[in-house]
């Protein structure tokens, strides 16, 4: 029982580990992949959820504005990890392209846009971690 215990509580820490909401002025600073790539998911996975939703109420799109500007902070760092492959870069920068688009959308209040540039930067994570993970 106690070692089922221990089990149990040392998969939630692992889960609470990778659960990473650095500071964004602090993002720059991060010196692993892995932290970025943390903080990344932490704040694009939640979002991700939301795709194909036909409104978004006003705490969503500060929710969504927020995860704009994390991403694009995470994917500006995540090219100092890129270590001379292009491809790799070029992911990172279509990404924060992306992340722009979303708070384009979230600023206009647009769905369709939000759709759009969160279907975009799904597909752009798949991408680049079909290829590099």
């Amino acid at each position: 029982m106690r070692n089922s215990l221990l089990a149990v509580a040392a998969l939630l820490l692992a889960a609470c580990a990778a659960n990473k909401s650095t500071p964004i002025g602090e993002i720059a600073a991060l010196a692993s992949l892995e932290d970025v790539m943390d903080n990344q998911a932490t704040t694009a996975d939640p979002q991700f959820k939301k795709i194909g939703q036909a409104k978004f109420d006003d705490a969503e799109l500060g929710a969504l504005a927020t995860a704009s500007d994390r991403i694009q902070a995470t994917s500006n760092k995540t090219k100092d990890f890129a270590k001379g492959r292009a491809e790799f870069e070029a992911l990172a920068v279509k990404l924060n392209a992306k992340a722009k688009a979303l708070g384009a959308g979230a600023t206009a209040k647009d769905p369709a846009a939000i759709n759009a540039a969160l279907t975009e930067m799904k597909a752009t994570c798949k991408e680049c971690h079909s290829k590099f993970r």
